[in-house]
């Protein structure tokens, strides 16, 4: 079935996870689904292969008595991390993607928490499965679900390729008849996940998340992007989030499209020209890097005014009906393999004049909105209709309002309501009752995101900050970093800034202070000094834009770049 979307195209429906993989085989059958490396090789993975390893794996999970359990899931991205999320979903089970950087401490504890029976991982944690095994008694079976070679730990027979698993389902499926998938008549509303969160701000809780939420959060994907079955994705971010595994993983295939993954960071460039992708999926840190290095390529051929000029030639031939962007930029689109078109960005807040430049290049940036309680999406920009400084209109099946302190405030905490928000968190009642607001009635009240912002009469949402990073001066005034970060960064000077407010020695006065690590291509022989300084002028020159009480009164220089996550989000509660 089809559904229109109110924007010029249809959506695929589906039911259930299991419903999709299904119904996308009928549709798209030996259509290659994923490009990937695997053992050294390049492979390939179809819509029907997807399908019949869902199959197997959820008989083989049946025949081994472990469907209906907590199966955790880690590594490298790979067509069957795809396949065992579905297939544990698909037997009544719950599924933990896990980070692949997590350290083996913080994995076990983790894996204790869930009372994890199953662990699928890649050949890249081969090391920490081996180190971990003897302190997880609970777990039953360790799964390595890539062909490279691996060398399992001796005397533990829990250990098993995938081969051996695949088998082992195949010979349940075919011979025996388990069709566990098939046969599962899904309770949408029981929790199918447990994703945790990113814990930017110092605490990971464990969203749980049902079928439900996951097919309303794809379906809306669908719907707010016009993605086709003749476009070609490059997936970049890690799987573990639900932001890559919701709108790549699971809204690219029910449209058709084919993803090729990324098999290293120092590859991307090389995988662009191989695989030349129409469109991307990723994250402002990505596109900001990119944007660079567009410009530092441009800079280094001593061509900025002369591109400057062709942009605005192009901007005003393209008003006029003519678009030339593909023949006067074509050195930068062929950096991204000739035929790049839209890149989905999601995940924080990106520059306006980024968004504005990549236009002129003729590259669509839609920008977008989501927090992994939603599953994660909560707007985007349509391709065809965007607004500057938005995060987007916000998606069919989400209700949102914005919830103000006073009457007369101009913006306020948004809050949403949805068939895409969590149940709550695992093992963790009293956080769950604190992130929804007081008129809640079980599970049908409203979400509070923690940003900071506003909607507009056409239903786009616009943030301004985030709450718990607000900077409160001893004024009462309130300061969102966000905004002092936006004017830093647009800097070349900057490769990534944080905002923070210090307190002085007495705990009176509290003052803003930017913390910056420039970039280093732009000060090669520079003293420290020479380098304080220009980053100083780049401060004076931001605060005269700004009034007076946001104005930052101290200058950090970093020599090291900031922590960060595995989505590139910069750890705040780690900066000091």
């Amino acid at each position: 079935m089809k559904k229109n979307t109110g924007l010029g195209h249809v959506v695929h429906q589906f039911d259930n996870l299991y419903d999709g993989v299904k119904k996308e085989a009928e549709r798209y059958g030996d259509k290659v689904r994923y490009y990937y490396r695997d053992g050294g090789e390049d492979r390939v993975f179809t819509y029907n292969d997807m399908k019949l390893h869902v199959d197997y794996i959820a008989a083989a999970l049946t025949k081994l008595e472990l469907a209906g359990k907590f199966n955790c899931v880690t590594g490298d991205t790979h067509p069957n991390y795809v396949a065992t999320y579905i297939a544990t979903a698909a037997t009544g089970g719950v599924i933990i993607p896990f980070d692949k950087e997590i350290s083996e401490e913080q994995f076990v504890n983790f894996m204790h928490f869930c009372d994890t029976e199953v662990i699928f991982y890649t050949a890249s944690q081969q090391k920490k499965m081996t180190a971990c095994a003897g302190s997880l008694p609970l777990v039953k079976l360790f799964v390595c679900i890539s062909s490279a070679a691996t060398v399992f730990p001796e005397g533990d027979d829990r250990f098993m390729t995938f081969e051996d698993f695949f088998e082992v389902g195949r010979k349940a499926y075919e011979e025996e008849g388990i069709h566990a998938a098939e046969d599962n008549v899904p309770d949408m509303d029981k929790m199918c996940a447990i994703i945790f969160t990113s814990g930017t701000t110092g605490s990971s809780k464990g969203v749980m998340l049902s079928q439900k939420n996951l097919v309303t959060a794809t379906l809306d994907s669908n719907a707010i992007i016009d993605c086709s079955e003749d476009d070609m994705f490059v997936s970049v971010l890690p799987i573990h989030h639900t932001y890559e595994f919701t709108c790549s993983q699971l809204a690219l295939p029910n449209a058709g499209a084919s993803t090729a993954i990324n098999d290293s960071i120092k590859n991307t460039l090389r995988n662009f020209a191989k695989y030349k992708p129409t469109a991307l999926i990723l994250v402002p840190l990505y596109v900001e890097t990119m944007y660079k290095k567009i410009w530092a390529e441009i800079d280094k051929k001593g061509k900025r005014k002369t591109v400057r000029a062709a942009m605005k030639m192009s901007d005003a031939l393209l008003k006029m009906g003519v678009d030339m962007r593909r023949k006067i930029f074509k050195d930068i689109h062929d950096a991204f393999g000739g035929r790049l078109k839209y890149i989905v960005c999601g995940g924080a807040p990106l520059r306006p004049e980024l968004v504005k430049d990549f236009d002129s290049f003729g590259i669509n940036i839609c920008e977008g909105y989501g927090i992994t309680e939603c599953s994660p999406l909560i707007s985007c920009n349509p391709m065809g209709w965007k607004k500057p400084h938005s995060v987007g209109l916000k998606v069919n099946s989400v209700e949102v309002r914005i919830d103000k302190k006073h009457e007369e405030d101009e913006t306020g905490e948004i809050v949403v309501k949805g068939n895409n928000v969590m149940l709550g968190y695992y093992k963790n009642p009293e956080a769950t009752i604190e992130v929804f607001t007081r008129d809640r009635e079980g599970h049908n009240g409203w979400f509070k995101t923690g940003d900071i912002g506003y909607m507009d009469k056409d239903n786009f949402i616009y943030i301004t900050g985030r709450k718990k990073n607000v900077i409160i001066l001893s004024n009462g005034k309130n300061v969102f970093p966000e905004e002092l970060e936006e004017y830093i960064s647009a800097s070349p000077l900057v490769a990534e800034c944080v905002v923070v407010g210090r307190k002085d020695e007495k705990g009176d006065e509290t003052s803003i202070a930017a913390l910056v690590y420039p970039d280093a291509t732009q000060f090669e022989g520079k003293t420290p000094e020479e380098i304080k300084a220009a980053i100083d002028a780049l401060i004076v020159s931001v605060n005269k834009k700004l009034p007076s009480f946001k104005h930052i009164t101290t200058v950090e220089i970093r020599d090291t770049e900031f922590e960060k996550n595995t989505s590139r989000k910069i750890l705040r509660y780690k900066v000091k």
